[in-house]
């Protein structure tokens, strides 16, 4: 079986059990840090080091590299039972006409954002630098093309999707094997261990390397690097993967990509799931401003010690709580002239204050959470989900998640739920 678009479209990957095991037995006994795929151990880390790139953006780069070379990388094999056009079921793919599905949720802005960044990152530091410095490594000719940045985001999104933090000096890599496990919130039944490779992975939990990390565009500063240079470390140590609980034979092995809300789940690794329990909601600062008024606001913040410009959103807690930040902000903005007190949170002036910013922010998600017929139609088709959906006769993709289109709605509709209990 390989990657190839046919197969993606077909098949989907998980781990099982083939006995009964036990908690604490060693599931996977050793992946050398030398056989992961980092900036630090692919080919082309001579020049990723001469123009100082680290942290994500030289991993994009380095899977970029390592998959134009075919059979000439050391990662070809590992290469050939991934998708060949990238993780598909990311939003960073969808048309546009998809990407209104995720109108007004806490991911579309983002997914924006990302589109600009990525752009900017590969035209810098791909085209216009190591294009320049190393053709003979980087052929303008491939890279300078439209189907160049298409090989970027293709890379950016393997990254974002089963990237893992393998220490401080070496950062995230792709690690073969660890990446066949899929995610369960708060249910592993496996953990990666050894991420810091002078220490033994029974010490301690702090060493658990398990939650894989987006790093779509990544900070390309000398800055970012740790004060070790990755470059100039020895590529040593290994990585083991432990059971966190026991597991019966022919049950799936999950691993965790820690607490994530839906929006960050399907950003970074292109699934929602149905029950999660971490969905939260941002209320944006300017929201609060057109609900209140600006001034009001803004004199309000200041006097319970508020900087609204560094605060940025308020956090609506899975069960409707809201951030008492806010709550104290409306609270003495609700403050009649003469009171020397502020109204309790619960009172009707500062309920309704929150209504508003409530009613502003539901209004974001617009009309019906669902797609329009067109949508649903490019749902089916590579476009959208890489056919994941649809995968072996309609049957949900490894893990149970939901991709696509139905991750849009599961995603506005626990957002919307959120919001309605708060």
């Amino acid at each position: 079986m390989d990657g190839s678009s046919a197969n993606q479209n077909r098949y989907h990957y998980a781990v099982f059990a083939r006995r009964d095991i036990a908690d604490g037995d060693v599931v996977v006994r050793s992946i050398p840090k030398r056989a992961c795929l980092s900036a630090r151990t692919s080919s082309c880390a001579p020049q990723l080091r001469a123009e100082r790139l680290g942290g994500g953006l030289a991993l994009n780069i380095a899977i970029m590299h390592e998959r134009s070379l075919g059979e000439l990388s050391a990662w070809h094999g590992y290469f050939a039972v991934l998708p060949d056009r990238g993780e598909r079921t990311l939003p960073m793919f969808w048309p546009e006409r998809a990407l209104r599905a995720l109108r007004g949720t806490e991911l579309a802005a983002h997914v924006a954002a990302d589109a600009v960044s990525l752009r900017e990152d590969y035209d810098e530091h791909v085209v216009e630098g190591l294009c320049v410095s190393f053709p003979e490594v980087f052929d303008p000719g491939r890279y300078r093309s439209a189907r160049g940045f298409e090989l970027y985001l293709e890379a950016a999104s393997l990254a974002a999707s089963r990237a893992f933090f393998i220490g401080d000096v070496f950062g995230e890599a792709l690690v073969p094997v660890a990446d066949a496990f899929n995610h369960r919130t708060d249910a592993e039944s496996v953990r990666v261990f050894g991420a810091d490779a002078e220490a033994s992975a029974e010490d301690s939990d702090e060493e658990e390397s398990g939650d894989r990390s987006s790093r779509s565009s990544g900070d390309a500063s000398s800055a970012s690097l740790p004060s070790i240079d990755p470059y100039d470390a020895p590529v040593t140590g290994a990585l083991e993967i432990h059971a966190r609980g026991a597991t019966r034979a022919g049950d799936e092995l999950f691993n965790t990509f820690g607490r994530q809300n839906d929006a960050s789940l399907l950003h970074k690794y292109g699934f929602c799931e149905r029950d999660n329990a971490h969905c939260t909601v941002g209320l944006d600062v300017k929201l609060v401003e057109r609900a209140i008024g600006a001034d009001a606001a803004r004199t309000a913040a200041e006097a319970v010690g508020l900087d609204l410009d560094e605060e940025g959103y308020f956090e609506v807690a899975p069960d409707g709580g809201v951030e008492d930040a806010l709550l104290a902000l409306l609270a003495r903005a609700r403050r009649r002239e003469g009171e020397e007190d502020d109204p309790t949170s619960e009172s009707p002036e500062v309920r309704a204050a929150l209504a508003d910013v409530l009613r502003l922010r539901l209004e974001a998600y617009g009309g019906d959470a669902r797609l329009d017929r067109g949508a649903q139609a490019e749902r089916t088709t590579d476009h959208t989900d890489g056919g994941v959906t649809r995968a072996a006769g309609g049957r949900a993709p490894a893990g149970g998640g939901a991709t696509g289109a139905e991750a849009a709605e599961t995603l506005r509709a626990a957002e919307m739920a959120v919001l309605a209990a708060a």
